[in-house]
């Protein structure tokens, strides 16, 4: 009996700490909060640089990211009547920001972000990849596909590309 017990006890630390063993072979090079410095935008007829784009903020933990970004040149403006937008404003409110957190795995050139609270309601469940570099305190990314919770692609994907700069803020 006292052998079973301890066995038990063995395998339950064994269990436990095995996680956190995983998370000390590597560290994310995404880890911090980065903010938006620069998007581009590419299609077939060329390339626009906006070098002061409108607000977002991406930030990596060790297995959760959250990103709340603009693909947009400037702040929208307030609805007329502040705080009660009409359905026109809420429709394009809702056009001009994009949201989503969830878990997120990485190589050493790629993120796969499965979020688990979205905008779209599609998304969450679903998964985006993007390929990634960092430089010192820069981090560049640019999505390559997202799919909805059962599979179905997302059908602006290749149309065009948005690499996306951001800076390191802590």
């Amino acid at each position: 009996m006292r052998t079973s017990v301890a066995l038990f006890w063995i395998l339950a630390a064994a269990c436990c700490l095995a996680p956190v063993a995983g998370y000390a072979q590597e560290e994310s090079p995404l880890l911090g909060a980065w903010e938006m410095a620069e998007i581009r935008v590419v299609s077939a007829r060329g390339e626009n640089v906006y070098p002061d784009p409108a607000p977002g903020l991406f930030i990596f933990g060790e297995t959760h990211y959250s990103m709340v970004w603009m693909p947009l040149t400037e702040v929208p403006s307030d609805f007329e009547e502040l705080w009660k937008p009409t359905e026109e404003e809420k429709a394009a409110a809702f056009g001009s920001i994009i949201v989503n957190s969830g878990v997120y795995t990485w190589t050493d050139s790629t993120v796969t972000t499965v979020p688990s609270v979205a905008k779209t309601p599609e998304f969450i469940g679903g998964s985006a990849v993007y390929n990634y570099r960092v430089t010192a305190d820069t981090l560049w990314m640019e999505m390559t596909d997202t799919v909805s919770r059962d599979g179905v692609r997302d059908p602006g994907v290749g149309l065009f590309s948005m690499p996306l700069k951001l800076v390191r803020v802590e």
